[in-house]
Formats: C-alpha cells, structure tokens, sequence
C-alpha cells in the first residue's frame, strides 16, 4: 500500500493540479506553512506517513511551478519523502479514530519548512535560483500604482514603496515610484486625452518600459474592538496585466492569514489616523509573499517566452487555417482568443510584423494593415 501511495505522490495530478481539501496550505509567511492533513493507513504508524507524505505533497505543489520543474523533481521525491524529518515539524495530532475497514486514521497540523525545501530543490538542479532565473530569463520589469495611476497622495506613496521595496528584495526589477508619478504629471497630453483608468494605465505602463503593470487597493475595515485596541483586516486587491497586450493575469484579493487559516485582524492602538501607514504596510506585508509567488510562476511559464501580442488576420477561415501551422513557426506560443491569435515573441511588434510578411506574405497573400500597442491588423492582398 506504502508503495502505491509514493508512486501516486509522483504522479503529475497530485503536484501540480489542486490538492485534495484535507491539504489546505496556510499563509504564514514565504518561509513556513502551516498545513492541516487527513491521513489514513492499516495501522496507526502507516496513516502517520500517509499525513506526513501528504503534508510534503502540498507543500511541493507551491514550489513547482512548470512541467520542466516537475520532471526535475520525479527522481529527488524518493529521497525527499525519505527525509521528510527535515522538511516537516508535527504541531498537533487534532483528530484521529478508527476507519470502516478496521484501520486508522488521522488528522494532523504540520510546520513545514519551505525555506529549507526551497534550497534542497535548488542545489538539486530542479528548480533555479534566483540569480539562475536572472541569467537565464528576462527578468520583467514591474510598475506598480495605487488604485488611479495618476494618484500622487500620501497613501499611493506609501504603498509603491512597501510593493517596490519587496519586488527589489526579491530580484524583480521595478519602475521607480518618483518617475511613475512624473509620467503622470509631465505628459498632459496622455493624461487629458484617455478617462479610461485602465488604458492610461497602460500606456503610462508603454512609456516607462515596463512589461507589466500591477493595480493595488487595499480596503481596510474595522472588525471589533477591546479596549484601546481596534482590530483591522485589509484585503489587498491586485490586478496584474502584461503592458504589451494589455491581457490581465492576475486578478485577486489577497490577504494575510492566521495559523488557523482565517483572515488575521491587526491590532491597531490609538488613532486609526495616526496608524494608516502602519496597517497598509503590515497588509502589503502579508499579501506579497503570494502575489510575488503568482508573478514568479506566470513569469517562467508564460513572460520567458516573449511579450504578448494580439494579431488580427481579415482572412477567410480557410485561409487562416492554412496560414497557422507556418505562424507557429515565427512565435513561441499562439492560441486563439476571441477571433484574435495571441502570441508570444522575443522582440517587438514591428520586428514580428516583418517576419509575418516577409515569411508568410507570398504564400498567404498577406500585408500588414496596421498595428498599434500592442495588436496588429493583416489583410489580403
């Protein structure tokens, strides 16, 4: 039975698709977790390993993040689940009984170590550090506002700056908070000529070079009070989108959590007033260990692979049918959204515009029409 449950464990369903709900990953912090399991086995000493295996699953699911990463990890796991010891500290036993077939079960709280996991994975060759990501992929440079991108108070300023501070820390490049709200202040034609927040924010986006844009709001809200203490949760709401296309991939409220899982309350003495600063950075604080998780993955799955860009081809279904398998050749990915092909490439519109007439122009009887951030327009000839 031990041997069918590791075999499983290696299976790409169980590490990289969502966990069963008996393995609910906790936010503690980017170095721990907490985790809850159900376990069970033919004895009390095998339902234990069951949860412990478990346990390591749920926690390897937040680290591996690509397919490549997953065929790296199959011939470490052995030996990760033979020295799970070192990854995994029991905190409590919170249930455990006697199953309908006589044997046993449990369910267990466990620490689990994923500084130290994330290391291991490392030196092992499986996942790259994060000077290897740097070497070996474009690192996307980030531009961050709050809520408007033309918002230039106290609060907007304080946020960039906790958001920038962790996005530096971590290896990410950023667009300076100083020269976002120049953008905003010095081009009045780009900010007079667009209402729509999020096509200024776009373009803002264009001209400061960078590959993607992250909208932050944080709503904080009073949950209780206790004498001089006024307890606080602030949801952190977090729209990313890719500047090159404009395509949102990110587009959650995240939040810091207690070790039982449930949303945590700040504990704010004195003047709300006094303390904003305070409560928004504790709740950026707690929020951008995950969202740094989400970038990190959309960065090596989809961001390595080139900008992405929306190409509209007036063309026949026949013809456009014929004309995909020699495109796929020109890009690193295409898929087909609402009548467009999104693609990615490593360079720039204009340079993936030539290369489509100039590859595929006297074969399909094709020209470039147009193109303008980001899309672009093909027609017959």
């Amino acid at each position: 039975m031990m041997r069918t449950l590791i075999q499983s464990l290696l299976c790409a369903s169980l590490l990289l698709t969502a966990m069963p709900a008996f393995a609910d990953v906790k936010n503690i912090d980017y170095q721990f977790r907490e985790v809850e399991i159900s376990g069970q086995g033919p004895s009390a000493e095998q339902a234990i390993q069951n949860c412990e295996e478990l346990a390591l699953a749920s926690a390897l699911k937040e680290l591996i993040q690509t397919d490549q990463e997953q065929e790296k990890l199959k011939p470490v796991l052995l030996k990760m689940l033979a020295q799970r010891d070192k990854y995994l500290k029991r905190l409590k036993i919170l249930g455990k009984g006697t199953t309908a077939e006589g044997g046993r079960y449990y369910k267990i709280l466990y620490q689990v170590n994923l500084a130290q996991m994330r290391q291991e994975l490392e030196a092992s060759g499986v996942i790259l550090s994060a000077q290897e990501l740097r070497e070996e992929l474009h690192t996307p440079v980030i531009a961050a506002y709050y809520k408007d991108p033309r918002e230039n108070g106290p609060y907007a300023q304080w946020a960039l700056e906790r958001v920038n501070h962790f996005l530096l820390a971590h290896d990410f490049h950023v667009v300076d908070a100083q020269v976002w709200r120049a953008l905003s202040q010095d081009d009045a034609l780009l900010t007079e000529s667009h209402a729509d927040l999020q096509q200024l924010s776009r373009l803002m986006a264009l001209k400061a070079r960078a590959d993607v844009y992250l909208e932050i709001e944080i709503a904080p809200e009073v949950v209780g009070k206790s004498g001089e203490f006024t307890y606080i949760q602030s949801p952190v709401s977090v729209k990313a989108y890719e500047s090159s296309s404009g395509e949102p991939f990110i587009t959650k409220i995240y939040q810091r959590l207690n070790r039982k899982g449930e949303p945590e309350a700040l504990a704010i003495k004195g003047n709300l007033d006094v303390t904003a600063k305070a409560v928004l950075e504790e709740s950026i604080a707690g929020a951008m260990p995950l969202v740094l998780n989400d970038l990190t993955q959309f960065w090596k799955q989809n961001l390595a692979q080139g900008q992405q860009y929306a190409l509209h081809f007036d063309l026949p279904p026949d013809k456009l049918a014929r004309l995909l398998p020699e495109l796929k050749l020109l890009v690193k990915q295409l898929e087909s959204k609402d009548d467009v092909l999104m693609v990615r490439y490593p360079g720039m519109l204009g340079d993936l515009a030539d290369a489509i007439e100039e590859s595929l122009g006297g074969k399909c009887h094709l020209k470039l029409k147009t193109f303008n951030l980001g899309k672009a327009w093909f027609e017959e000839k």
